[in-house]
């Protein structure tokens, strides 16, 4: 399991667009829009040290300060990269892959009928666009990208590209 450290690095290395960072792509650490990746992460080891209410604490500060309700008992690799934080919700039950790419409006989370354990999974290098709709049980897989204001609510397989309501593969892209 990777520690917090880890996982900030990997957050910084994908807003600087490497593999590895250096100790002066540290001071990328002081990017505004890295804030709210390391106040999820923040939230996120609190819950995990049973520190409940501080990490509901910092939530709701990201959530003021961002307008993004990440919920701190998601789980969420390294590389998390938000360009735009505004309305990004993610449930509590979600699963969120390596140096994966989440645009506004974005929400990850359950249809409501379902119990609590039917939130999306997110492979690695995912990218979801602008106010897609991740709803239910399923999985996107390893590359895939979601086009903007799709709603997926079926598995959507590796390298594919869906849009549309309901979302519909379009293609399949190449990974280098």
């Amino acid at each position: 399991m990777k520690t917090f450290f880890q996982k900030i690095k990997e957050d910084i290395a994908i807003y600087k667009n490497k593999e590895t960072i250096s100790k002066k792509d540290l001071l990328h650490v002081f990017n505004p829009r890295l804030y709210p990746v390391i106040l999820v992460r923040v939230a996120s080891l609190l819950s995990q040290y049973h520190l409940g209410v501080l990490g509901k604490i910092v939530s709701f500060l990201n959530f003021v300060l961002f307008g993004c309700d990440i919920a701190r008992k998601a789980k969420i690799d390294g590389g998390l990269y938000l360009p735009h934080t505004s309305g990004v919700v993610i449930g509590e039950f979600a699963t969120i892959g390596r140096n994966c790419i989440i645009h506004q409006g974005v929400t990850l989370g359950d249809r409501g009928e379902e119990y609590e354990d039917a939130n999306p999974t997110i492979g690695d290098f995912v990218e979801i666009c602008t106010g897609a709709k991740i709803l239910g049980k399923i999985t996107l897989d390893d590359y895939s990208i979601v086009g903007a204001n799709s709603v997926v609510l079926k598995d959507v397989q590796r390298c594919a590209v869906v849009v549309g309501i309901p979302a519909k593969v379009v293609k399949y892209r190449e990974v280098i």
